[in-house]
């Protein structure tokens, strides 16, 4: 930690560590449906709180590993015996936590990296693209395999750049900790098998290490998996052995293809989308070159494998190749200080960067401020508004705790009570019969007006802020689907 603090770098990398507890804080929710399904309800079902019969078919198959469960369920365990049952609290703590795991390991690498660099403005360029790049911080505080993976993946290399750096003075505690970092990036995410294979050749033709330290490192890499493997058991009280069964599952019986199947060229078509043009472009541009240029470098060792292997796959999800994010960003990164380094395009790269950087600046900004996943906030307020007190909420067409057809257990109060009707029409019906004094409704229409007769409606809660609800330009919002949460109260004159 004194290295990054001490470092002529240091306020890139305090900007950067403020940068992702921010995005932490507000990025409530999840990025993908997997990042909760297969990890919160596993920890709930596993808690006593949701049912097996509730949680999705990989729980069934057994080819879902548990760590990331078993670290939750042990933060929960540890929360209800100083009386702190709120699962927001929870998430948020695990956020921060993994917020500053990601920028420790990010800033530390960083700094062993950068001297292979050749200019100044290629070291600046590299900083700020690790750790300001407009999606990067959303990505990196994210409790999914995906990240985890990332995080013991490039701790790993973290460990390798070191022993590479000082290979005289070998710190064998440093070598077992690659096997065991890598062995658990495994489990957290079975693809990183690719890059992992990858880094074991890059160490036998380019690394070349003694065959007691490689033995060292398998040994390591053993004993997580091990460990890995009794935690699975502890989860689903048989012994399993979750990536033969993934790869029984979704490889031999082809089951992710009912997901879609997609062309070798869907990464870089949704790559060039998502990442947002012109950014996206030339980061691919400037990818390919920094590949070329460090054909040696253990992150294109890394990185080629894995890409390979996901383009061969039918299936495919962007999020799939976000294990890779920091080695690309490292290749890039060294394809500009390339083209830097030639002195006939400096002018023109700074002009690039002038461009891109206003560019990402306002998206960064956004991704900070803004929550994963929108419906979450709302479950939130939920959860703490009916903390004293029991909700009756009304839900038109179906459960506000469903999603993609399974519901969310782990962040539903036990004092909430869904009534699911069909529409506006069914909803009076109800009103007329059962007259409450009071009732909730989730309306999934922003600007809809109240229609119940004999009943006066109030908004207690919206995502967006009263101010910006406030201009109606162009009346966007009788066209946003924008949830908000009412409260219906009979009318005094009736």
């Amino acid at each position: 930690m004194n290295d990054i603090l001490t470092s002529s770098y240091r306020n890139l990398f305090v900007a950067g560590l403020f940068v992702y507890l921010i995005t932490a804080y507000f990025s409530i929710g999840f990025y993908h449906p997997d990042e909760h399904f297969q990890i919160l309800e596993f920890c709930n079902y596993k808690l006593g709180n949701s049912p097996a019969s509730e949680l999705p078919w990989e729980f069934h198959e057994k080819i879902r590993p548990a760590i990331q469960p078993a670290i939750l369920w042990l933060l929960e365990k540890g929360f209800y015996t100083i009386g702190i049952s709120n699962p927001f609290t929870a998430m948020l703590f695990l956020r921060i936590l993994t917020a500053l795991l990601s920028w420790y390991v990010t800033s530390k690498t960083c700094l062993i990296l950068l001297h292979r660099f050749s200019t100044e403005n290629g070291k600046h360029i590299f900083l700020l693209l690790s750790l300001f790049l407009w999606f990067i911080p959303s990505l990196s505080v994210r409790y999914s395999s995906e990240n985890y993976a990332a995080l013991f993946f490039n701790a790993a290399i973290y460990f390798i750049l070191i022993w590479n750096n000082q290979n005289t003075t070998v710190n064998k505690s440093g070598i077992a900790s690659i096997g065991f970092l890598l062995g658990m990036a495994f489990f957290f995410r079975f693809q990183m098998a690719f890059a992992i294979l990858g880094i074991g050749f890059w160490l036998l033709i380019i690394q070349k290490p003694k065959w007691n330290h490689f033995i060292l490192i398998a040994l390591s890499a053993l004993l997580s998996i091990l460990l890995c493997i009794y935690i699975d058991y502890w989860f689903y009280g048989t012994f399993t052995f979750t990536p033969l069964n993934y790869f029984q599952v979704n490889i031999l019986e082809n089951k992710a293809a009912n997901w879609g199947v997609f062309p070798w060229w869907f990464y870089l078509r949704e790559f060039i989308l998502k990442a947002i043009p012109p950014i996206s472009i030339f980061l691919l541009v400037f990818f390919v070159c920094g590949l070329f240029k460090n054909r040696k470098s253990i992150y294109s060792w890394a990185i080629i494998p894995f890409l390979l292997a996901h383009f061969w796959v039918g299936h495919k999800e962007l999020r799939f190749l976000f294990p890779m994010v920091f080695p690309f960003i490292y290749l890039v990164s060294y394809g500009i200080d390339s083209a830097l380094s030639l002195g006939n395009f400096q002018k023109t790269i700074r002009v690039i960067y002038f461009i891109l950087a206003g560019i990402n600046l306002p998206l960064l900004v956004f991704k900070m401020f803004t929550p994963a996943q929108e419906a979450v906030c709302y479950y939130q307020f939920l959860y703490n508004y009916s903390s004293t007190h029991q909700m009756n909420l009304i839900c038109e067409e179906k459960d506000v705790y469903n999603l993609i057809g399974l519901n969310l257990n782990f962040y539903k109060s036990a004092n909430i009570n869904c009534i699911v009707l069909k529409d506006q029409q069914e909803i009076s019906n109800y009103l007329q019969k059962t007259n409450p004094d009071s009732i909730y409704l989730l309306k999934r229409e922003l600007s809809s007006a109240n229609q119940f007769a004999h009943y006066d409606s109030q908004k207690i809660y919206c995502m967006l802020p009263d101010w910006l609800l406030y201009y109606n330009v162009n009346n966007w919002q009788n066209r946003a689907r924008i949830w908000k949460i009412e409260i219906l109260r009979r009318s005094k004159a009736q």
